[in-house]
């Protein structure tokens, strides 16, 4: 990212400059410094933040539900599904991916569909349905 979390809080670091005359009073030299941006809660933040990204798929479903006994079709004690099947399987991507197959299969083979800008996205339901 390269900027610390509190600036896009509205946090701006403080810049001192320090000036440098000769004899004359003539100025020869200047330097600014700038306070740092990361300190250690900065840092920890951003570590969190990769964690918290790490957890979730590209379907933006949390990879621990996403691939959860409670999503497997084949278990009927489940509580939701994404309509996917195998052994370990990231059930959202699958819906997602089956969904676009579905889509493109509507058109001829020697003119396939216009695919740019097509989002397809994944609901998570109940189950059983009521």
């Amino acid at each position: 990212m390269g900027i610390a979390p509190r600036r896009l809080w509205g946090w701006e670091p403080k810049s001192t400059t320090e000036y440098e005359y000769d004899s004359d009073g003539r100025l020869i030299r200047s330097g600014t410094t700038r306070e740092s941006e990361f300190d250690g809660e900065q840092v920890a933040y951003l570590i969190a933040i990769q964690e918290y990204e790490r957890m979730f798929g590209q379907h933006g479903h949390p990879m621990h539900e996403a691939t959860s006994e409670e999503a497997n079709p084949t278990n009927y004690e489940g509580h939701w599904r994404y309509f996917g099947e195998g052994p370990f399987t990231d059930y959202a991507e699958k819906a997602r991916l089956d969904a676009i197959d579905a889509y493109k299969r509507q058109f001829s083979k020697d003119d396939p569909p216009n695919m740019n800008g097509l989002i397809f996205t994944v609901s998570k339901r109940p189950y059983p349905p009521t």
